[in-house]
């Protein structure tokens, strides 16, 4: 009877363990997926904002508003469709093209192409709608003549009283779709009929995770939406409240999209866990048997020795003094091989949390590195877009071709630094190798430049002409954008504020005249996470960003006060220490 109830108790204690440990690892993954979900979200909203606002900058163009005041004017339509085909390459827009009121297409950036939108009636499209009631249109759905799946912009058009109109804009996804494919777990956007729209499986995509309602098969007919998918639901079969797709259980993690009603769902496999959980019982179940058996002997040696010393009273007392002497000796000792073999397992426990931990401040800094990397070209192509907007206003259109080309060097600009992300997460970049300092500064200052004049801050250069210095150039232009943003911030609000930038074959100084740095933070500015400004006005990633680029192309960062007591900050490439 007594065994039974040990075998019970042993179970209810297996039981336990399985369970905490499948908990924990489920709150573990939850938390994970989650950050995952963070980023392909703000990926998603980037992809989309980076091309919203084309159709408001084309607004009142002179071109556009003609071809609607003069449908049947040739000569100008075709001014309109080079117009926009040459508007598409340089954004890299799938398509731009203008309807009338009717929703008849008068010029398309497509025009060449076999499946031209020009003369098409797009009428039917929601964006269409929204767009003739003064608002912008939104819509994502597949292309009723090209079949290729799009996300569309539409925005109202007027000539006077006389003839109204619609810009639209259609950009494709299935890039940042394809960036989802490598991942082992199943990404998708899910709109409000439960229809996939995006996914990182081509067999997902476009089906639907339960079965239409008449009502919203019937909407979704009228504005062709997703014409001539079938919609099919997807077959899926429940397993214990888990959704199970091709002999595999998914957990579901959720991130709501405001923006078009969607839901960005990650699905990611439980038996992996359930699996982990299981090894931890195993190992628990394993270590609680070691120590029964570790104590019924230790309690059958003591009887043992109960009855030798009992059987040897009548020898002499130095024998009996020894033989305690050496029983205790050996109590001592398995004591001590209990205590190792406790501190062993505390020790492997920190080891495995330690890990996670590690791991979970990685994918945090990462994604707070990307956040950080983008921001300054972006709020340059805000001020760029902003800047092209007043030029195409007032006519001046060669001023608006170019800065037209500077917005789309910034795209490239994002686009290298979204492209070198697969490498930054797997190991350290090198980024050693020869560059033009007077380059990079020029491409820094069309950035920042709006800031040094609205601050009236002078910038002194000095033996920069021609000079280069060992260290790739966008890694140079990160550098420089970092520390000239930081000093920008120093001298806010002070007179007479001068940066000072001072370069030879292997070193770059550069200073200012600001308020400097405090000696007792001056050992922590590098360090991640850490910063002297204002909450919500940095993530303290600026400088420990510039001493990774300039220690991986071989060179060193050095940080102390300027004589004109501002901060001065010096990259070193030479080999002498």
């Amino acid at each position: 009877m007594l065994w039974l109830f040990g075998f019970l108790l042993f179970s209810l204690l297996l039981v336990w363990v399985w369970l905490g440990s499948w908990q924990r690892h489920i709150a573990e993954q939850e938390l994970q997926a989650q950050q995952q979900l963070q980023v392909y979200r703000a990926a998603l909203e980037s992809e989309v904002a980076r091309f919203e606002n084309i159709p408001r900058a084309l607004q009142s163009h002179p071109v556009l508003t003609m071809v609607l005041a003069t449908p049947d004017d040739t000569n100008i339509i075709a001014r309109a469709n080079r117009l926009l085909e040459q508007l598409a390459t340089d954004t890299g827009v799938e398509a731009l093209y203008l309807m009338d009121e009717l929703g008849t297409v008068l010029a398309a950036s497509n025009w060449r192409q076999p499946h031209s939108f020009i003369g098409q009636n797009y009428r039917f499209r929601p964006y269409f709608h929204d767009a003739l009631q003064g608002s912008v249109g939104e819509f994502y759905g597949v292309g009723a003549t090209t079949r290729i799946p799009g996300y569309f912009f539409g925005l109202q058009l007027d000539h006077g009283t006389s003839a109204r109109g619609v810009l639209a804009a259609k950009i494709t996804l299935l890039e940042l779709e394809k960036s989802w494919q490598p991942t082992r777990d199943l990404v998708m956007v899910v709109d409000p009929d439960q229809v996939i729209a995006l996914a990182s499986r081509t067999e997902l995509k476009f089906r639907t995770l339960t079965p239409l309602s008449p009502e919203a098969r019937q909407r979704l007919d009228n504005t062709r939406q997703y014409a001539p998918m079938p919609l099919t639901p997807l077959q899926l079969s429940n397993h214990y409240g888990q959704p199970v797709w091709q002999r595999t259980a998914y957990r579901v993690s959720e991130l709501y999209l405001p923006r078009r009603q969607w839901r960005l769902q990650l699905w990611w496999p439980s038996r992996p866990l359930m699996v982990n959980a299981s090894l931890v019982t195993a190992v628990a179940g394993f270590s609680i048997i070691a120590m029964i058996l570790l104590l019924l002997y230790w309690r059958q040696r003591r009887r043992y020795l109960h009855s030798q010393l009992k059987a040897k009273n009548e020898l002499e007392q130095k024998v009996m003094a020894r033989t305690a002497a050496l029983a205790a000796s050996n109590r001592q000792l398995e004591c001590q091989v209990e205590e190792r073999f406790q501190v062993e397992i505390r020790l492997r426990s920190m080891q495995h949390e330690l890990i996670q931990i590690n791991r979970l401040a990685a994918l945090g800094q990462m994604a707070a590195s990307v956040a950080h990397e983008v921001n300054q070209p972006l709020t340059a192509l805000k001020n760029q877009s902003a800047n092209t907007l007043m030029l195409a206003r007032r006519g001046m259109f060669p001023q608006v071709e170019e800065s037209l080309n500077t917005m789309g060097r910034l795209v490239d600009r994002i686009a290298r630094l979204t492209s070198q992300l697969k490498l930054f997460a797997s190991t350290r970049r090198k980024t050693r190798g020869l560059s033009r300092l007077d380059e990079a500064l020029n491409n820094v200052l069309g950035w920042l430049s709006p800031r040094l004049n609205e601050q009236q801050i002078r910038l002194t250069r000095t033996q920069t002409a021609d000079q280069l210095l060992p260290i790739e150039l966008h890694a140079l232009e990160q550098v420089l954008a970092n520390l000239i943003g930081n000093s920008l911030d120093a001298l806010a609000g002070r007179n007479e504020a001068c940066i000072t930038l001072e370069a030879g074959d292997d070193f770059l100084c550069l200073w200012d005249n600001g308020p400097g740095i405090a000696p007792a933070v001056l050992d922590k500015v590098t360090e991640p996470f850490f910063s002297t400004k204002e909450a919500g006005q940095g993530l303290g990633l600026g400088l420990a960003i510039v001493r990774d680029l300039v220690e991986a192309s071989d060179g060193r960062l050095e940080i102390n006060s300027s004589i004109s007591g501002g901060a001065r900050f010096t990259l070193n490439w030479s080999q002498d220490e």
